[in-house]
């Protein structure tokens, strides 16, 4: 689903590193964001937007520059340690 939402994105071993990105595209299985800063390929990120309840890990697959900014693909991690809603229980 193609979308302009915007998130929060934070690395999960270091909260103070986070920034604001524009979800790209997103499903249940994960997501392309479009962000301001290089994200590792592997790293642990929490991906959360309080408008619609959502928080979830996320591994990143792959990180590539995109304009003046870099698009960055997610895959989610449904932990039942987090809070909020999946994606496939959220209408949007």
């Amino acid at each position: 689903m193609a979308t302009n939402a915007v998130a929060n994105v934070e690395a999960a071993d270091e909260p103070s590193i986070s920034e604001t990105a524009v979800f790209a595209n997103i499903s249940e299985h994960g997501a392309r964001l479009i962000t301001g800063r290089q994200w590792s390929k592997g790293s642990q990120v929490i991906v959360s937007d309080a408008l619609v309840n959502f928080r979830t890990r996320a591994e990143v697959v792959y990180c590539a520059p995109y304009s003046r900014c870099f698009a960055v693909g997610l895959k989610f991690d449904w932990s039942p340690a987090l809070t909020g809603s999946r994606i496939d229980e959220m209408v949007i």
